[in-house]
């Protein structure tokens, strides 16, 4: 079966937000939605202290997910001023 990695960016509200606990959380709903394997994440700076969100997670093709509806369920932990699918890519191999 085919697999897809996805991308979640997730942006805080603001700098002064937890953003390690924002990680943790978000982390947490992507493995309950169903993600394989390890996932990856990284902090990234993005302007004036504020920094975003990375969120590498694997799929099966095959399992029809609707992943705007993980990056809905993502955005609504506490302090994520927004959070959507940045990239998708077929897994080879």
């Amino acid at each position: 079966m085919a697999n897809a990695i996805i991308t979640f960016e997730i942006m805080p509200e603001s700098p002064e937000m937890d953003i390690e606990a924002i990680k943790v959380k978000a982390l947490e709903i992507v493995k309950n939605a169903g993600a394989k394997g390890e996932m990856q994440s990284k902090i990234e700076p993005v302007a004036f202290g504020l920094k975003k969100i990375l969120i590498y997670a694997m799929f099966e093709v095959s399992d029809n997910k609707d992943f705007d509806a993980i990056s809905d369920e993502i955005a609504g932990i506490e302090g994520v001023g927004n959070a959507k699918v940045a990239n998708m890519d077929l897994a080879m191999g």
